[in-house]
């Protein structure tokens, strides 16, 4: 099926480049080993991609049907038997028809729930065709990712669109831009990703072409990458797949692939055609506008919350808060029967809750609202950022873990991270719960809120889970008094995590988490 000649490059790992005919000897052992294994499904959830390209290439060659899981931690959730370790024996590397070959993701979609969407190798090569005639990129140029390719978009990105159309892939994924040192790139990532690049001002290698998916783009971010790179925000799913882009910051309209046939099904929710799927046709959330080739998302049929027996728009009550002076950004979202807000705060914002309190603030923020809508949120989290899962959408899980918190939250004024190091300012309000009753005349910080924090922001920084049962090297030197911005310094090793709160010159507290 792949054509590729013997000296072919067909990616490179770890600075190594692998021809054709050596990524074919190193797939024909584990297709080999598959063809024996009784199981017909295999399991893939790799981190590593080219792990992941040698067992997808695999279980193609022996006929499996493959699944593909981008939270290993999810595994347990899944009903069918798989083969989940891919071991090498003798040589098999049969003709295969892409048609027969099943391929599945799963997706969260707007419940958060799990869902099987199952597609034929040939619906995904008909994608990857298509997109490189929309876009017909020069053979030069490599393709780097931030993603994993176990789900839709990285599959079809970072692997389906070059390996099929015969581009270099770069396995190494990058989780830092400061990773980036190619020339001649095409980048994909998530518009999380890019927006903390537009953020801190970093694009040490600006790439030819920057290919996006998961959740519109900012404008702002647009703005910043466009001026040197050619930037496609995609609109798809892990349904439908491809379905429109728009290539400019300056219009919400998105252009329709030309295989693809839009229309409006109820409620003017959009209706999908394409050979990118199996079934006939696809009835998504999304309410849209259609002029001639081209759409716009007006809303989402999911995002309507019915509150005390009143239905109310979150997207509408998100319009509204963006537009407070102090907020830059906000997430609406129902939470135990109450409207819940998610906020991200300006500059100012963060400098007047720290003036004024988060009560206070929290009763300006509401009174504001009242001006708009009746009903308002009740239940509020002020966060650096919106949590992202790895595809770029709006990490519903962690929202619920954070407004599950019986502690409050610290304001976070800055976080600057890598792989190994982290960085974060923060201040503890006067207002926090765990202040309550904790020397109400002269308020301090209690330790073992330092330490929950320690942990807390470890895991989420360097996207690992470690014990919090597992300490040493405690050490409170200085009292932390509330409303006062000091910063907590991460550093990750092979085994083990120190956390230090600091203001520069004087240390608070220090400690190790044992991984």
């Amino acid at each position: 099926m792949f054509n590729f000649g013997d000296e072919k490059v067909i990616l490179t790992h770890k600075g190594k480049e692998y021809r054709w005919h050596e990524l074919r000897e190193l797939v024909t052992g584990r297709a080999a080993y598959l063809k024996h294994c009784e199981c017909k499904n295999l399991l893939l959830c790799e981190d590593d991609n080219f792990e992941f390209i040698l067992n997808f290439l695999a279980g193609i060659y022996s006929g499996k049907e493959l699944f593909l899981l981008s939270d290993p931690n999810k595994k347990d959730l899944l009903e069918e038997e798989f083969i989940t370790d891919v071991k090498s024996s003798g040589a098999y590397l049969p003709d295969i028809e892409p048609e027969k070959v099943f391929v599945n993701f799963y997706t969260s979609g707007t419940t958060g729930k799990m869902k099987k969407v199952r597609k034929t190798l040939q619906n995904l090569i008909n994608e990857a065709t298509d997109l490189y005639a929309e876009f017909p990129l020069d053979k030069k140029l490599i393709f780097v990712t931030t993603t994993k390719m176990s789900h839709m978009f990285g599959m079809t990105f970072a692997l389906m669109y070059p390996f099929v159309n015969g581009f270099v892939i770069d396995t190494d994924v990058i989780k830092f831009p400061e990773q980036i040192k190619k020339q001649d790139y095409v980048f994909v990532s998530t518009p999380s990703f890019l927006d903390r690049m537009a953020k801190y001002n970093i694009n040490p290698v600006p790439p030819e072409y920057i290919f996006t998916a998961g959740d519109k783009l900012k404008n702002s971010t647009f703005e910043f990458f466009e001026h040197n790179s050619n930037v496609v925000d995609i609109y798809g799913s892990t349904e439908c797949g491809v379905m429109a882009y728009r290539t400019s910051s300056k219009t919400d309209w998105l252009k329709v692939f030309p295989n693809v046939r839009i229309s409006t099904g109820a409620d003017n929710c959009i209706c999908v055609k394409s050979n990118y799927f199996m079934e006939d046709e696809q009835l998504m959330g999304d309410i849209i506008e259609i002029c001639d080739d081209k759409f716009k998302i007006v809303g989402r049929s999911d995002r309507i919350l019915k509150i005390q027996e009143k239905r109310i728009s979150a997207a509408e009550l998100e319009e509204y808060l963006n537009k407070n002076e102090f907020v830059e950004q906000s997430y609406c979202f129902k939470y135990n029967e109450k409207i819940a807000a998610a906020v991200v705060l300006t500059k100012d914002g963060k400098e007047e809750l720290l003036k004024t309190g988060s009560v206070e603030f929290i009763k300006s923020l509401k009174s504001y609202m009242t001006k708009y809508s009746e009903i308002y949120p009740q239940k509020w989290r002020f966060l650096p950022e919106i949590p992202k899962t790895i595809t770029g959408k709006t990490d519903k899980a962690i929202l619920n873990e954070i407004f599950g918190l019986h502690l409050s939250l610290p304001l976070i004024f800055d976080i600057n991270s890598d792989k190994n190091n982290a960085e974060i300012t923060l201040a503890f309000l006067r207002n926090s719960n765990f202040l309550q009753g904790h020397f109400p005349d002269i308020p301090i910080l209690p330790g073992v809120v330092q330490l929950f924090f320690a942990h807390f922001y470890a895991q989420k920084v360097f996207g690992i889970d470690i014990s919090c049962r597992k300490m040493k090297k405690i050490k409170f030197t200085r009292i932390i008094k509330p409303d006062t911005k000091i910063k907590l310094v991460l550093k990750s090793n092979e085994l083990s995590v120190d956390y230090t709160y600091t203001d520069g010159q004087n240390i608070f507290s220090s400690g190790t988490f044992i991984k």
